[in-house]
Formats: structure tokens, C-alpha cells, sequence
């Protein structure tokens, strides 16, 4: 080997070991960045070439640059990403809704419906008295305006969860959170592709690209291939039907509707290749949960609320009319025709005369029909229904506040586990950095080395 040969090997040693230093500083610089795996060089002997016969080395190269990365962790993210945000959110919203049943820390509808027939039992005692007369209607009113109250909170919990779907998917004001990320992936893949055709390494992009997929599951639930040409594409699962959501640079868009029957939004899909857009009800991420609140779990808590509303009404007004007033007519509608929760009002026709507390025409003093009111309560159980809905919204909160914690539990699990593998150690990648500036001076110490030894051969010519 000559000495200019050997002057090679510490010139490519000092270029290799250059690369090698600033992927380490790059990894350094991202030691906080979101979703970035740390890199290593991988490094291999330079082809040898013979001289006299003899096999000989000409240094070293780099044989790839490789980020740590864990397929089956990342499919286990994904995964575990669309359950949790599902969990999560279902979690937030019962939350939300927990306090419009909180009858320990306030006078709710619950105690109304008590306090309304308690009225009625005292009117027995007194069934001509102008004071419990007037107390029947005024528990009357605050029992119509609990159940108005529950209905209206009831009703902008469903509002405020449909309204939330809007920047998540886009209308035609703003392009939407989904469609953001769907996009971002797409133009990542087409860089992926341009960039590994003409340089070899993307690691970067790859990285940016599988967080914005982790993202993307939240959402809705989703799959993805990689293809060999770097790209990867990306389908969700939703009715039964496959959709495209990223084909190598394509994209689609998710839409939303106000859906003229019911006054809420639809989500409208328009996936990649499909010839036309697809109305889509996911059942995953935080879009089916958000959902799931929307059209299942908040109506039939409110469902419950309107069938007692208008069985108390029903029932009431049924036994007014068996009954008679101070004036021996029959009794009239204590409350307005109610369909609903949101609709029930005493009657506004109704007066202290006009309570029909007897059960025998023109006489007065007669309790039986108010008897038989306050008897309602127990005879039709509404005090033990309401109880059941409220024990039953407890439950619900606490089985999702305990599913939430367990979903952060794994999700901590697995972040743990991927930060182990292809987070960036800050004590690894400065002992790494020293173990390559110490062969960037040894090379550069056999470039100086050869230098002077070619001095001196050239003098020995002189």
C-alpha cells in the first residue's frame, strides 16, 4: 500500500466519522421532538484492493444510516390510540353531564318530584287551605321548570357534542383537523418516495409521518401498509366498508352536513378513488364517541327524562279530572298537554280554587282526590324511577372514568416501551459522540502522520 493510499483511508475517515458525529447531534437536537426515533451509522470496511498480491483495506464507509424503530410497537400505539381517545372523550362528556343528576350537592329533579307530592299530602290535611293550595302550584311550577332544566342542559350537551365534530372534519369554512393530518401524510409520502429514489435516507419524514398516523387513530380507527416504494397508504374500517384515506400523494376529505330531519351534522367521506362522497357514522376514536354521546348515550338519558316527565303529567291530570274544586266543578288539567321534559308547565289556567282536592262534588272539606294524588308517587314509583337514571349516570361515569385511567395506563406502558427502543438517551448519544471524535482525530492524526512521512520520503529524493 502506498502512502498516498493510506492518506486516502484517513481522508475517508475523517469525511465518515464527520456524518457519524452529526447524526448523533441530530439526535441530540430532537431529544424532545414528538414521535422521533434517534439514529445510528452503520459502518463497514470500504472494498480492499490488492497490492503484490496481498488483500488490502482502503478504510472505511457507511453502509446505512438506521433509526431504531419497532413496527409491531407502532401498530400497538395505533391501536391503542383510537381506543383510548374513544374512552377518553365518552369520559370527559358523561363528566359534563354527571352534575344535571347531582342531588346531593343541589336541590335537583329529584327532589322536586318528592316535594310536589309531599304538597299534595299536606293539602289532606287542609284540603280547603288557600296556603297549601298555593304551595301544590308553586312545587307545581319548580317540579315544570326542573324538568325544562334537565331537558335544556340535556339538549346543549347533545348540541355542543355535534358542534365539536365540525372543526374535527371540516365544512365549508374551514378544512378541518382530519383533513389537515390525511394531508400532511400524503405530501410526506410523495417526499419519501422522491427523496429515498435520489439520496437513500428519509428517516425523518418516516418519523413525522407514523407520529401523524399515531394522530390520525385517534380520530377514527385506522390501518396502513408500507408500500416498497416508501409510501404507505392508509385505509379506516367503518359500517362494514373499506375507505382510502391516503393512496401514496393522494388524500381524503371528510366533510360535514346539517342533516335537514334531525338539525345535526353528518359526516360525509370522500375517500381516495371513490366516485362519489359517502355519508360514514364511525364508531371509533373520538369521532365515534363523540357521536355515540350525541345520538345514543345523552338521548336515552334524556328519553328516560321525558317518560317521566309525561307520566307524572298524564297521571296527574287524570286523577285532577276525578276530582272536584272549591266550586264542585270537576277538576281541570293541573299541567299542559306534555309531550316532553322540555314542553311540561302547569297549567296556566290553574288557580288555588281550581285544585281539585275533593272527591265528592260540594264538598269541600273531602281530601280523597288529593289523597289519591300524593299516593301517585308511590303507587307509580317516579321518585324510584328518577333514582334508577341517576344511579345509572353514576355508574356510567365511574366505568368510564375507570376504563379512561386504565387506557392512560397502557398508553404510558407503551410509550415507555417505544421511548426505550427509539427515544433519544442524552447519556448514550454523548458517549457515542466521544467515541466518534476520538476517531476523527486518530484520522486526522494518520492523515499528519502520512504527511510527514511523504516529507520525508520527498527529501530523501532531493
Amino acid at each position: 500500500m502506498s502512502l498516498s493510499s493510506t492518506l486516502e483511508i484517513g481522508t475517508s475517515g475523517l469525511k465518515i466519522y464527520q456524518v457519524a458525529s452529526e447524526v448523533v447531534s441530530e439526535n441530540i437536537a430532537n431529544v424532545n421532538t414528538p414521535g422521533y426515533s434517534r439514529q445510528r451509522v452503520l459502518l463497514e470496511s470500504a472494498p480492499p484492493t490488492t497490492a503484490n498480491g496481498f488483500p488490502l483495506g482502503t478504510g472505511v464507509r457507511i453502509q446505512t444510516v438506521e433509526r431504531y424503530y419497532d413496527a409491531l410497537l407502532q401498530k400497538q400505539l395505533v391501536n391503542a390510540s383510537t381506543t383510548s381517545s374513544y374512552d377518553s372523550t365518552k369520559s370527559q362528556v358523561l363528566q359534563q353531564v354527571e352534575p344535571v343528576f347531582n342531588e346531593v350537592a343541589q336541590n335537583g329533579l329529584g327532589d322536586a318530584i318528592t316535594s310536589f307530592f309531599n304538597a299534595w299530602q299536606d293539602l289532606t290535611l287542609n284540603p280547603s287551605g288557600t296556603a297549601e293550595r298555593q304551595a301544590v302550584l308553586s312545587q307545581g311550577k319548580i317540579l315544570a321548570d326542573q324538568f325544562n332544566y334537565t331537558s335544556t342542559t340535556l339538549q346543549n350537551s347533545i348540541t355542543q357534542q355535534d358542534q365539536s365534530l365540525v372543526p374535527l372534519v371540516g365544512d365549508a369554512n374551514n378544512k378541518g383537523t382530519i383533513n389537515s393530518i390525511l394531508t400532511n401524510i400524503a405530501q410526506l409520502n410523495g417526499q419519501i418516495k422522491y427523496t429515498e429514489q435520489v439520496y437513500g435516507n428519509a428517516n425523518e419524514m418516516r418519523d413525522q409521518r407514523d407520529y401523524l398516523i399515531r394522530q390520525l387513530s385517534g380520530y377514527t380507527g385506522v390501518n396502513y401498509t408500507e408500500n416498497a416504494d416508501g409510501t404507505t397508504d392508509v385505509t379506516t374500517d367503518i359500517g362494514g366498508t373499506t375507505y382510502a384515506l391516503v393512496t401514496g400523494n393522494q388524500a381524503a376529505t371528510f366533510s360535514s352536513t346539517v342533516n335537514a330531519g334531525t338539525g345535526l351534522h353528518d359526516i360525509t367521506l370522500q375517500a381516495v378513488g371513490a366516485g362519489s362522497a359517502a355519508t360514514v357514522y364511525p364508531t371509533t376514536g373520538q369521532l365515534g364517541s363523540i357521536l355515540t354521546m350525541r345520538d345514543t348515550i345523552i338521548p336515552g338519558y334524556l328519553k328516560q327524562v321525558d317518560s317521566l316527565a309525561t307520566g307524572i303529567a298524564s297521571a296527574v291530570n287524570t286523577q285532577q279530572a276525578a276530582g272536584f274544586d272549591l266550586t264542585g266543578t270537576a277538576g281541570i288539567a293541573f299541567f299542559s298537554p306534555a309531550t316532553s321534559a322540555a314542553t311540561i308547565a302547569v297549567n296556566a289556567a290553574m288557580t288555588t280554587t281550581t285544585i281539585a282536592a275533593s272527591g265528592t262534588v260540594g264538598v269541600n272539606g273531602d281530601n280523597s282526590n288529593a289523597l289519591k294524588i300524593a299516593q301517585l308517587n308511590t303507587t307509580n314509583g317516579y321518585s324510584n324511577t328518577y333514582d334508577a337514571l341517576v344511579a345509572q349516570v353514576g355508574v356510567d361515569v365511574q366505568a368510564a372514568k375507570t376504563t379512561s385511567s386504565q387506557d392512560d395506563a397502557f398508553m404510558k406502558q407503551l410509550t415507555t416501551l417505544r421511548d426505550s427502543n427509539s427515544g433519544v438517551s442524552l447519556d448514550e448519544e454523548l458517549t457515542t459522540l466521544i467515541q466518534y471524535q476520538k476517531s476523527y482525530q486518530a484520522s486526522a492524526k494518520l492523515i499528519t502522520t502520512t504527511s510527514d512521512m511523504m516529507d520525508t520520503v520527498i527529501n530523501m529524493v532531493k
